[in-house]
């Protein structure tokens, strides 16, 4: 009998196909008590494993080829930081060592410690970094088990004997959980869709699966222990459900789903070069968020007009030390570059006491409550070389290409002002240098605090432009952990409050003349969008997977109608009412054909 698991959908359109289920390395490793002498074997043991596990990183990079290697090697890279964080490694060693115990029972222990670190980060992005420590301890432990070996994972392998009525199927990966490093190779196999037990919209997995474009699910929880290998299922990422055990009736059905998606996305395609304007000439502007430079090339690839939101912080993530100012240079550069004279927008470094930046926060106590304590643009004040390097690499970037520089978590003007002098600083050190530079490179603020949504007029006068980031903006509105799951169902962008906040912002920066875009996962949802341009929104700025669809819904808008309907579904102070009036009016739109 055919059943369904629910998760988090990550990815778009549906995938029907033959389970993979790939089977992870156990952590679950007995104590053995060596002698003295036996120590130094052990740490060669470790060592050996970690060579192979490097190896095999590097033959990846190569078979995967430079074009693919251009796109995805960030992740790799990511990866082999954390194998040779001292943290993991020469903490390892040294338990060997000092409490006379095997490797993998050494290594295992010093996971745990490590883990329990991330478990204490607030920001959600950053605590997903456990998983990244968690694959690599299990490549190891996999070389360790298995000498001379390879720690990469069995792939399905193409037959021509396979006969039955569900041969024809291609492959849908399942796991409790794969690290990215498998996923490039994963990519080389042609599977058509992901379902993983672990991850949240913010994971590696699920970055991967949206920047291959693939219908994904993660947050699944028990998917893995139900289904068999070989076993057909769809996943059906537009309701963020996986199905198994899929008779023919069923997977009937979902065929014809998929063809009719297939048909829409050949009609969104076509619409790439089209330009983004309603059907009363509203002119409206379409920008990516990038997580990773090598997102830039999908940004492209979709006719962005720029990049409204890059976020810096991937520079800075499981490493003992903060990036080097020509380090940081490089990556703003090649994003500039990629984007071919299009404006992209940098956001500062937004992290804190709450985030895992060892070198800032190794001398600092963890804050009792992380989101309201000393991060972004109160955490870059505070400590100003830290400040001043990312200030100087991104303005020797902005020779190279226009660049907006964004800063974070602002609250007030103050902040504002001081950042501005930094830059100025920043601007004196590079001229003294005979460095070139944006001396006239804009600044602006994210708008993700009420103190400054409320109080957006006195923000005015010190930005060049606001960007409403509207993830945090919610969370602080709301007083929700997003992340937690306890509250998390009551994260709702639709609350009347946050409806208010976001309305006021952009009508006031329109009265201004202040450009106004907004950043966080609102501008990436259609069923927002004729909202947003009701409430007088000319900037998008999204993950470039949603730019055509959220395009789509600008072509067969106009502006006076929308503006007309926000005011009415504004006016509803009951969030279930304001959520079926916006149900009702995007069912009631009119379509355009394609």
């Amino acid at each position: 009998m055919a059943f369904s698991v629910s998760g988090i959908p990550v990815g778009r359109g549906i995938a029907i196909g033959r389970a993979w289920v790939l089977a992870p390395a156990s952590l679950d490793v007995p104590r053995r008590t060596i002698e003295r002498d036996e120590g130094h074997t052990e740490v060669d043991r470790l060592y050996t494993a970690v060579r192979a596990v490097d190896e095999e990183f590097e033959k990846m990079r190569q078979d995967l080829g430079k074009e693919v290697a251009a796109e995805l090697r960030a992740f790799l890279d990511l990866q082999a930081i954390v194998l040779h964080d001292p943290m993991l490694i020469e903490a390892t060693r040294d338990r060997i060592l000092a409490e006379q115990c095997n490797a993998e029972w050494a290594l295992v222990q010093q996971y745990e410690l490590v883990a329990e670190q991330f478990d204490s980060i607030e920001d959600a992005y950053l605590r997903e970094r456990r998983t990244d420590v968690r694959q690599i301890v299990e490549r190891i432990l996999k070389a360790m088990r298995n000498p001379g070996g390879s720690p990469r994972i069995s792939l399905p392998q193409p037959s021509a004997s396979e006969t039955g009525p569900h041969a024809d199927l291609p492959w849908i990966l399942v796991a409790h959980d794969i690290a990215p490093a498998d996923m490039l190779l994963l990519k080389q196999h042609s599977f058509v869709g992901f379902a993983t037990d672990t991850g949240s919209p913010t994971s590696h997995t699920a970055i991967l699966a949206r920047s291959l474009g693939l219908p994904a699910v993660v947050g699944l929880q028990t998917l893995y222990g139900l289904i068999q290998q070989g076993e057909p299922i769809i996943i059906d990422a537009e309701a963020g459900v996986v199905l198994g055990s899929i008779d023919a009736p069923i997977r009937s059905i979902y065929e014809v789903r998929q063809a009719e998606q297939a048909v829409a996305k050949s009609r969104l395609v076509r619409l790439k070069n089209v330009a983004a304007q309603t059907l009363d000439g509203e002119a409206v502007t379409l920008l990516a968020n990038l997580d990773l430079p090598a997102d830039a090339a999908h940004a492209m690839d979709v006719g962005c007009q720029g990049v409204g939101l890059f976020r810096s912080e991937f520079l800075y993530m499981n490493r003992a030390d903060p990036p080097s100012e020509d380090e940081q240079y490089q990556a703003y550069r090649n994003v500039v570059l990629a984007l071919k004279g299009r404006p992209v927008t940098i956001r500062t470094l937004d992290s804190g006491a709450d985030k895992d930046v060892p070198s800032v926060s190794g001398h600092r106590e963890i804050p009792s409550n992380p989101a309201l304590a000393l991060r972004a643009i109160r955490l870059c004040l505070a400590e100003p070389d830290l400040f001043m390097t990312q200030l100087r690499a991104i303005l020797r970037a902005s020779a190279h290409g226009p660049i907006k520089l964004l800063i974070p978590l602002v609250s007030g003007p103050q902040e504002m002002v001081a950042a501005r002098k930094m830059i100025a600083t920043a601007m004196a050190q590079l001229a003294a240098n005979g460095q070139a530079f944006d001396a006239h490179i804009p600044v602006g603020a994210m708008i993700e605090v009420p103190a400054a949504a409320l109080a957006i007029d006195g923000l005015l006068p010190v930005l060049d432009f606001a960007s409403l980031g509207t993830n945090d903006l919610i969370q602080y509105t709301l007083a929700i952990d997003r992340a937690d799951g306890d509250v998390a169902h009551l994260y709702n962008p639709l609350h009347p409050a946050v409806l208010r906040l976001v309305h006021d912002v952009i009508k006031t920066c329109n009265r201004h003349g202040t450009p106004v875009s907004v950043c966080g996962e609102m501008a990436g949802d259609p069923e927002l969008t004729r909202l947003l341009l009701g409430f007088g929104l000319k900037e998008f700025s999204m993950h470039p997977a949603q730019v055509l669809l959220v395009k789509q819904e600008i072509l067969r808008s106009r502006s006076s109608d929308c503006a007309r309907q926000a005011a009415r579904i504004l006016r509803q102070g009951d969030p279930a009412k304001l959520s079926a009036a916006l149900s009702k009016w995007n069912q009631d739109r009119d379509h355009i054909s394609g």
